[in-house]
């Protein structure tokens, strides 16, 4: 879900995303960020703390070498069905 809103810069620069904005990312007074600058935009980014990623749910499981091992397979059947199309 993406949530756009337009403001305005003051007069010291700074920005002040509003409410629905803080909701949507999650971003709180007192939190946090990563802000990140390219020509034109920024990107600011919420910095959890440990309490708030251990309390996050799992998405994927496995060791380092399992994962490995996944993306190797896929790579080779990837690289197949690239061949068998030429």
């Amino acid at each position: 879900m993406t949530i756009q809103d337009k403001t305005v810069v003051g007069k010291k620069g700074e920005i002040l995303p509003k409410k629905p904005l803080r909701d949507a990312s999650g971003i709180r007074p007192g939190d946090e960020v990563l802000i990140e600058a390219h020509p034109g935009e920024l990107i600011i980014k919420k910095i959890y703390s440990v309490e708030e990623a251990l309390s996050m749910p799992i998405i994927a499981t496995g060791t380092p070498e399992n994962i490995e091992r996944d993306i190797e397979k896929e790579r080779k059947v990837q690289e197949k069905l690239t061949n068998e199309e030429h």
